[in-house]
């Protein structure tokens, strides 16, 4: 096992006695994921209300619930894929909880934003467009790396057949 799923089970305590029972185990991982979503929930809503209601310092605080959710998310699922688990292979984009997801997560980008860069900038037009622009650019490489998966997913299928 590599550093990093031994670090992950350290962390997560997997090789306690409590995993030996299936019941236990399985309700546990159901009650693992109810919380870890619970969390994202709690930290996007706070990170969008945060920077309009609490200024500064709470963009601040809201720029660190964005990025411990994103770091917290990113082990869950590289310990995943690890672990040869696909999550975007059942997983679909088009879920309306997806598209609430990311407009909280924009309501609270924008607030950061406004908070930290333009409200202590004198050039807020070309703050706005390195949004415009970073924004774009991220959006296309997604695009780009969700398109590579389907084919090689598709080309590994095909493979199999």
């Amino acid at each position: 096992m590599s550093v990093f799923v031994n670090a992950m089970r350290v962390v997560g305590d997997l090789d306690d006695e409590f995993y030996s029972d299936e019941r236990q185990r399985d309700v546990w991982n159901e009650a693992a994921a109810v919380g870890f979503q619970l969390f994202l929930w709690a930290a996007l809503l706070a990170a969008a209300v945060l920077p309009w209601v609490a200024g500064a310092v709470g963009a601040w605080v809201a720029l660190g619930l964005l990025v411990v959710s994103i770091a917290i998310s990113a082990c869950t699922m590289e310990f995943a894929r690890r672990r040869q688990v696909d999550l975007h292979e059942t997983a679909t984009m088009a879920r309306p909880r997806m598209a609430v997801a990311v407009a909280v997560y924009v309501i609270g980008a924008a607030g950061i934003v406004a908070r930290l860069l333009v409200s202590n900038s004198d050039s807020a037009s070309s703050t706005w467009a390195g949004v415009i622009v970073g924004a774009a650019i991220g959006g296309a490489a997604a695009v780009v790396g969700v398109r590579i998966k389907r084919r090689r997913r598709a080309r590994f299928e095909a493979a199999d057949d």
